[in-house]
């Protein structure tokens, strides 16, 4: 049985977009933070023209912002005879940290009486800042943020330009080859991508906080007393977390310092009850030990020891090995060659793959996209919402369907000879494994594939698909007995006048024994079981 339709095997227009949809969310939320920083550093850049004279500190006073803590800074200075007062510090208006241990050094360096160089605007003396910002740091932050846009414009637009215009004399092979090139080097650079974006996180939450539980076995203990303990408490917009605070006093070689770091390993979670009953242990005005970093006293810290929490910070290392799973599918990614194995076997086993790669693979994608979604929920606008939304519904029941397919039965087959060329008669034997008793009707059908490589468009709206089409279909079995659709025996025979295989992941030949069962009100069974047909001479 002849069959000339054309079937479209991947890249679809669904895929496209879904990719394009993800892309284009990171692109518009990194272009609101490039924007924001390109303003910075246009006015860090205005600042470089700034005058400088002498000011003095006013007041320097600490404020307790939540998440951080700031220096709230008074100074005074005098242009063209008059006296003029800022508060402004430098880029942003107040010293910030995330420890009131900086502030406090912060705070020492900056008491009232003492001067210091500030930098005024010419064209309005009553603008000034304590430390001029650095263009360098500006350009090193905007070129930071550049990464997001930069990465999710790759991603929305990479889907519809991997196709190549075809040279001059240019086959389709060469062309394909060409092409597999391309998705070789994407798969590379993208794998690189994540795996080195899991990496960054995984430095400051895990590496660090790890690193510092192993230094700090040889810090020293010293008193220290208790100056400020509370249960901190982070809202956002649908849930509040909770975090111990404790300051505290302690001295150094006649140097008195402050210090409110409980652990490494800071953060919040939910739960106040346990927050609570840690700070209960450090009431106001209790004396306890502390541990200080001998090389940097102003470094110190109550609970040296490692805590279960620090294994959250593994969390970026399935990014990497998602990454580096990428890329080592970008190296393999190569044009197959004949399977020389198959024709030294007499009997040759086929066995039906499991599904549950790309069940993993189609879950992960839909809970990064659900969480997506959920975050655009909370924007005012409506329509960046809903077209997620809709596309969250499609990934999760796709999804669901891949899970459900799992527990799918799977063939194996047994082919003799090994050596199948055209002519040859082949005896076939199948087995299904699993719920047999599920599947209402099996189909087995014998086809034979040319694979070619398909480009339209030009310029930038130039994709390119792979197309398969059938140039033989023969329908071997059709069958709703239970007894021959968990197993059976058939023969066939390849056509005389029918090509070899010819190996290719976007041009080629390809002979495959496709198993079909219809399963009610289930995902179906669907399995292409590849072999070799070789030419008649190797």
């Amino acid at each position: 049985m002849r069959v000339t339709t054309s079937s479209v095997s991947s890249r679809g227009i669904v895929g496209k977009l879904l990719f394009s949809a993800f892309g284009l969310f990171f692109a518009v939320i990194g272009s609101q933070v490039v924007k924001k920083e390109w303003k910075g550093l246009q006015e860090v850049k205005a600042m470089q023209q700034w005058a400088q004279t002498s000011c003095s500190i006013v007041s320097s006073e600490t404020k307790d912002d939540g998440e951080d803590f700031r220096l709230e800074v008074s100074y005074r200075y005098e242009v063209d005879g008059k006296i003029f007062t800022s508060t402004r510090y430098g880029k942003r208006p107040h010293y910030t940290a995330e420890t009131i241990g900086e502030i406090d050094q912060a705070r020492k360096r900056l008491q009232p009486g003492k001067t210091f160089d500030c930098y005024y605007n010419p064209s309005n003396p009553a603008e000034a800042v304590l430390d001029l910002p650095s263009v360098k740091g500006a350009y090193r932050s905007i070129g930071f943020t550049l990464f997001f846009p930069g990465f999710g414009l790759l991603f929305a637009t990479l889907p519809w330009l991997r196709g190549r215009k075809k040279k001059k004399g240019e086959s389709d092979e060469t062309q394909a080859k060409a092409s597999v090139r391309s998705g070789k080097r994407f798969l590379i650079l993208f794998g690189a991508v994540f795996a080195l974006v899991g990496l960054l996180v995984l430095k400051p939450i895990f590496i660090t906080p790890l690193q510092k539980t192993n230094a700090a076995k040889t810090w020293n203990s010293v008193s220290a007393t208790v100056v400020s303990s509370k249960v901190k408490s982070h809202t956002s917009d649908d849930s509040t977390t909770y975090s111990p605070y404790i300051a505290y006093r302690y001295e150094v070689g006649g140097e008195e310092y402050l210090g409110d770091q409980y652990t490494f390993m800071g953060g919040s979670s939910s739960g106040r009850g346990g927050k609570e009953e840690i700070v209960r242990q450090y009431p106001k005005g209790h004396t306890f030990n502390v541990y200080v970093n001998p090389d940097d006293p102003s470094e110190s810290v109550i609970n040296r020891e490692a805590s279960k929490n620090l294994l959250f910070g593994l969390i970026p290392l399935v990014f990497v090995f998602v990454g580096i799973a990428i890329i080592i599918g970008g190296f393999r990614a190569k044009k197959a060659k004949l399977d020389a194995a198959q024709s030294h076997e007499q009997i040759v086993r086929l066995k039906g793959k499991s599904p549950l790669g790309k069940a993993v693979f189609i879950t992960l994608f839909a809970i990064i996209w659900s969480g997506v979604t959920f975050f655009l929920f909370k924007s005012p606008s409506l329509i960046l919402p809903i077209i997620f939304g809709i596309f969250d519904l499609i990934i999760i029941g796709a999804a669901i369907h891949s899970i459900l397919a799992i527990f799918n039965p799977r063939p194996t087959v047994e082919i003799t000879p090994g050596a199948i060329r055209p002519g040859t008669s082949v005896a076939l034997r199948w087995r299904i494994n699993g719920r047999t008793d599920r599947i209402g009707k099996l189909t087995l059908s014998l086809q034979c594939l040319r694979i070619t490589t398909e480009s339209s468009g030009s310029g930038k709206n130039r994709s390119t698909r792979i197309i398969k089409t059938p140039i033989f279909e023969d329908e071997l079995l059709s069958t709703a007995r239970q007894n021959e659709i968990a197993q059976g025996t058939l023969q066939f025979r390849i056509p005389e006048e029918k090509p070899f295989s010819l190996p290719g992941n976007d041009s080629g030949i390809q002979w495959q024994l496709v198993f079909h069962g219809d399963i009610p009100r289930w995902p179906d069974l669907k399995q292409e079981l590849p072999f070799t047909v070789y030419p008649e001479k190797m």
